[in-house]
């Protein structure tokens, strides 16, 4: 399975900040031969057009590379529906649990959602993109407000023009936990005035933003015992959190 991608979108980022293919691959080898991208290789003008024809090899530093030069987070370059969910994400997920990195078309993504003291991985930010990830913390207090459904409010602050997508990821991490272990749950991506949610466990939803709409809302779920939620995107952003929620309909995380 060739790792399907969203072509039209990439294309249009392609034709708005490179002009062409070509001029794609030059810009590649000069972020390669200045360090800017730290480990793998600049792709030619053929391995480019075949991606854009068959989707992406899983080649980690290649899918890392791609998207790092097109700036714009791994995730955003997977076409994720309906259809790839049911025929791809059960076994995908396996293999993500027991940790079969050699079986798995979507290994170069696993790092993004590893459990971890430290998450996100900083050595995706800092490696590819020559920057840190930007993240926001919230501790939930049961003592406040419990079993409810809070909304988390995104406003993107660093998109380099209208068209590129944006990605936020969430995790969260139990209050005193002995293992301190910030455990990923889903990513939010926005592309155009499309926004997607997809869960850990399979859940996919989709909304349209109003033409004047510039933030992203998300509700999840604060339960009985305390928690602190992190979220973190590759592109600057500010957050507004309210609990309960006070939104009519938006996208959800299930409790």
């Amino acid at each position: 399975m060739a790792i399907p991608l969203r072509t039209e979108m990439i294309k249009d980022l392609i034709a708005h900040r490179f002009g062409s293919v070509d001029d794609l691959v030059v810009e590649w080898e000069e972020r390669v031969r200045t360090g800017q991208q730290k480990i793998g290789s600049a792709r030619n003008r053929g391995t480019v057009y075949r991606w854009l024809d068959e989707g992406l090899p899983a080649r980690k530093d290649d899918i890392l590379g791609f998207a790092a030069l097109l700036d714009v987070d791994p995730i955003a370059l997977l076409r994720i529906d309906d259809e790839f969910v049911r025929l791809h994400y059960g076994r995908e997920r396996r293999l993500f649990q027991l940790g079969i990195l050699g079986q798995s078309r979507l290994a170069a993504f696993w790092a993004i959602y590893m459990p971890g003291e430290s998450w996100p991985n900083q050595s995706i930010a800092r490696t590819m993109y020559g920057r840190d990830w930007t993240t926001s913390d919230y501790r939930h207090e049961p003592a406040l407000v419990s079993n409810v459904f809070a909304c988390f409010r995104f406003t993107p602050t660093a998109i380099a023009d209208p068209i590129s997508p944006w990605v936020v990821h969430f995790s969260y991490r139990r209050a005193d936990s002995r293992d301190g272990m910030w455990r990923p749950y889903g990513s939010v991506i926005r592309v155009g005035r499309t926004v997607s949610l997809i869960s850990e466990s399979g859940d996919l939803q989709e909304r349209t933003l109003g033409d004047a709409a510039d933030s992203i809302a998300v509700e999840t779920h604060f339960g009985p015992g305390a928690a602190e939620f992190r979220v973190a995107s590759l592109h600057a952003f500010e957050l507004k959190v309210v609990a309960p929620s006070q939104e009519g309909s938006c996208l959800r995380f299930g409790a």
